[in-house]
């Protein structure tokens, strides 16, 4: 019993030193791994994100007409600019220099 048990022993050290020696081979093995999943997961949910904007109503039509702005916002703006010297020189400066 006890020469089977020193058997085992042997060969469990030397099953261990092989791990030790490429141990760092083996978590650089599974970096790689973990990498090449998660790239896959993006790749994938990227995929399904282009395919839901293809594929919904609201999205493409809202990418073909342009949006409108409220004629209100617009009158109430240029109210503003005209009463205002200070929303003037802005008005000016934003025209000047747009960016």
């Amino acid at each position: 019993m006890s020469n089977s048990l020193s058997k085992y022993l042997v060969s469990l050290k030397k099953i261990l030193l092989v791990f030790n020696k490429h141990r760092l081979l083996g978590y650089i093995v599974f970096i790689l791994i973990l990498y090449i999943f998660l790239i896959l997961k993006i790749n994938n949910l990227d995929h399904l994100s282009l395919s839901n904007q293809s594929n919904s109503p609201t999205t493409s039509s809202a990418v073909a007409t342009p949006q409108r702005i409220n004629p209100s916002v617009v009158y109430q703006l240029q109210q503003l600019q005209n009463n205002s010297v200070s929303v003037q020189s802005l008005f000016q400066q934003a025209r000047n220099n747009p960016f």
